[in-house]
């Protein structure tokens, strides 16, 4: 029953999915902490559904195909909110005593250009191939169209969503740290 061998495939690929997701948000959490590591993982979810959701407008069915343009590409779908958290993280402790609301459009407008840059390489590099021809052309072209629909998203969510949901949840962390360093 191919039915049931094709279901079990794209099973494991969204296994393949979350296991990648989590790792990522796990090593976020090693590295910058906690709210952090939810500000990328609520990134990463809202970039995956959003691709999936321009993928189903595409045309494109969710199969192994599509489900492996995403696993193949999650490594640079989380780059973006990564670079854009870092970034906020690293002027909040260069400068602990400054508001969210001054740091984060000066540290989203020091990464943004070089990462505007870096998502339309990407896409400059992918693209091509959705244009191949041949028997394979049709076959393989949602990999890179999936890819690149998925970057120009997690572009979008990077510059406009997570510097909301960070000046949301990490201000929360700054009232609490202000109103513990003064009980001391």
């Amino acid at each position: 029953n191919y039915g049931v061998t094709a279901n079990d495939k794209a099973l494991k690929l969204i296994e393949k999915l979350i296991f990648a997701t989590l790792a990522v948000v796990a090593l976020v959490l090693v590295a910058l902490g906690r709210r952090e590591a939810l500000i990328v993982g609520v990134a990463v979810v809202l970039t995956l559904a959003a691709t999936l959701f321009a993928s189903w407008a595409w045309g494109f069915t969710l199969n192994r195909v599509s489900l492996f343009a995403l696993i193949f590409s999650i490594g640079i779908l989380v780059d973006d909110a990564i670079v854009v958290v870092e970034n906020i993280h690293r002027h909040r402790a260069l400068d602990p005593g400054a508001p969210l609301a001054e740091l984060i459009p000066q540290a989203v407008d020091e990464v943004g250009g070089p990462t505007i840059l870096a998502t339309f390489t990407v896409i400059a590099a992918l693209l091509p191939m959705a244009f191949v021809s041949g028997l394979m052309g049709p076959y393989m072209s949602p990999i890179p169209i999936n890819a690149s629909m998925g970057m120009l998203i997690s572009l979008a969510i990077a510059l406009v969503f997570t510097p909301w949901l960070s000046k949301r949840l990490l201000s929360h962390a700054s009232a609490a740290a202000h109103a513990e360093a003064g009980e001391e």
